[in-house]
């Protein structure tokens, strides 16, 4: 590393520190206002441990120690409520460690993140997208609850590990290496007769992009049976307010799950600072 870009480090580095530091200002400042008391006992948290997505007690449940990594066929894996996850064989061990915590952080019951819905059920006829999937640690967690399985991944560093994972259920599932709704793709799938009058679980975390997503998929509401989505909406400021009103004016029942993320890897992050993590929607169906 030349002298330059080690300067150039030292100095992102700096900023950022100095930027959590403010943040961290903000929120105490924040939570002695008549709205920001609604997140006091979160403030509080995060004034006693320092900045943490998930200012909640049940992140010490977990410790990265106790994560074991396996390797089979020549990639690693880790086991996962009871199957296994594999990743890219480009991750260190430490990148899979790190990167296994925070899905288990992630998905704990308590989790503002969790994508188990408190208000509608998973039904096995349910055909299930995992759009923008990664490791697609949720649809494994489904993959025997549900019908079939459609992994929508861009990044080709996970197909390998994605086919690991699923070999146990290659009759059920498919993976399709490009954005959803991707037309550029020669392999672009139509997949409106799979949904036709059928029930259609969607799960939708893009890192951002989630309004892309929306107006892709919105055209499958009207052809489906049933729809349920669990969408994240901590990316950006005005996202839990935004999609809430989407699925709203598209005749959906909302509600957002538990609790509040502290997502301040978004340096344009405004008040409230806090967002919900996952809204939860659903569309004619029996619950």
């Amino acid at each position: 590393m030349n002298l330059l870009k080690k300067i150039r480090v030292k100095l992102y580095y700096l900023r950022l520190d100095l930027f959590r530091k403010n943040l961290l200002k903000k929120l105490i400042n924040y939570s002695s206002t008549s709205l920001g008391s609604k997140y006091k006992s979160e403030i509080n948290f995060l004034k006693e441990h320092g900045l943490t997505v998930f200012p909640y007690s049940f992140i010490k449940n977990y410790s990265k120690s106790e994560i074991k990594i396996n390797k089979i066929d020549n990639l690693m894996c880790v086991e996962y409520f009871g199957k296994n996850l594999f990743f890219p064989k480009n991750f260190s061990h430490n990148q899979i460690i790190d990167y296994a915590y925070g899905l288990f952080l992630e998905q704990d019951e308590l989790s503002p993140h969790s994508y188990n819905s408190p208000i509608f059920r998973i039904d096995n006829d349910d055909i299930l997208l995992d759009i923008g999937c990664a490791e697609a640690n949720y649809s494994l967690s489904m993959i025997e609850q549900v019908k079939k399985v459609y992994l929508f991944e861009p990044n080709e560093i996970w197909i390998q590990p994605l086919q690991h994972t699923f070999s146990n259920w290659k009759n059920k599932v498919e993976i399709f290496n490009q954005r959803y709704g991707d037309r550029n793709e020669l392999n672009h799938p139509d997949l409106s007769r799979e949904f036709l009058n059928q029930n259609i679980l969607i799960k939708i975390d893009v890192d951002g992009n989630e309004r892309e997503v929306l107006e892709l998929i919105e055209p499958l509401f009207s052809i489906a049976k049933s729809v349920k989505i669990a969408i994240c909406t901590y990316h950006q400021n005005n996202d839990a307010d935004d999609f809430d009103n989407f699925f709203k004016t598209n005749g959906f029942q909302t509600r957002f799950g538990r609790g509040y993320m502290l997502f301040y890897y978004d340096r344009q992050i405004q008040k409230p600072y806090l967002r919900p993590g996952v809204l939860f929607a659903y569309r004619n169906m029996n619950v």
